[in-house]
């Protein structure tokens, strides 16, 4: 069973973790983690979305947004998919990343 649905509203404020597949690394150097902030500062404006902060370790990272717009699932999406095609693009990978 997955789990429930969140709900989304403007306004409204999120912790938000995301773990390495297979609890495996997601940044091998400085060059990911400038790349990661990157495609994070790129969703926030496309998504309307303020980060408080961030906390990037090896294998996850922890965010704290709020949603100006209803639009969590999509920002997250982006964020994932985006950050995944140039972390497997840069370091000639393939396949799932989170």
């Amino acid at each position: 069973m997955g789990r429930a649905w969140r709900i989304e509203y403007e306004g409204a404020l999120y912790h938000i973790l995301s773990r390495g597949n297979e609890q495996k690394d997601i940044f091998y150097d400085d060059q990911d983690r400038l790349l990661f902030l990157k495609t994070i500062g790129e969703m926030s404006e496309r998504f309307e979305i303020d980060i408080f902060s961030y906390v990037l370790m090896g294998n996850h990272y922890h965010l704290l947004l709020k949603t100006n717009r209803a639009s969590l699932s999509r920002s997250m999406q982006y964020l994932g998919v985006t950050y995944t095609r140039r972390f497997n693009l840069r370091h000639f990978r393939s396949g799932h990343l989170f």
